[in-house]
Parts: C-alpha cells; sequence; structure tokens
C-alpha cells in the first residue's frame, strides 16, 4: 500500500493489492498517508499456496478492476489469457529471481 500511494503522490499512476485479510491496515495506511479513500483492490486470502496458474486466475478476477483503478478501457489491454503460459515464461534476466 504505501508504494502505490508514494507512487501516485509522485505523479505515476499505480495499484495497489492486498488480499482481504488486510482491508483494516490498508485503509489505516492510506489515513495514515495523508490518502483518506485510496482506492486498491482485493484477492482473497491466503495466496502464498497458490500455484502459478491459480494465481494466474486470481490475476484475472481482479484485472478490471485494476484497469479501472488505473483508468484504463479493458478492451485496449492484454488479458492474462493472452500472455504466454507460466511454463513458457522467461526467466529474470541474468538468470536472477523475484
Amino acid at each position: 500500500m504505501a508504494d502505490g500511494i508514494i507512487l501516485e503522490k509522485h505523479g505515476v499512476p499505480s495499484v495497489s493489492i492486498i488480499t482481504d485479510s488486510f482491508t483494516a491496515s490498508g485503509n489505516a495506511m492510506s489515513r495514515r498517508l495523508g490518502m483518506p479513500g485510496y482506492r486498491y483492490t482485493m484477492l482473497p486470502h491466503p495466496i502464498a499456496n497458490l500455484t502459478p496458474d491459480e494465481c494466474c486466475e486470481r490475476a484475472a478476477s481482479i484485472i478490471d478492476e485494476v484497469l479501472s483503478i488505473l483508468k484504463l478501457d479493458p478492451a485496449d489491454a492484454t488479458r492474462p489469457n493472452d500472455r504466454a503460459s507460466t511454463t513458457e515464461q522467461q526467466p529474470w534476466p541474468a538468470g536472477g529471481g523475484v
């Protein structure tokens, strides 16, 4: 949340994505950083135990809200199902990880 709010304060459009267990702390963070009512989106908690395909399904479930927050037209956006499968994705440059 803090990163998204800081980016927005610097004019960089962003979307914070949290799990629903952190709604109260997300709202408190936005008030504390001077942006009460900061719009963010949520995924069902937990996410740590999901497979890559399950993560993609969760992302697909919120993509329209993410685009709405960014004020983008969903018709112009690449949908999660349009991307390469998780097994076809390339590793980070120089073999680094996330």
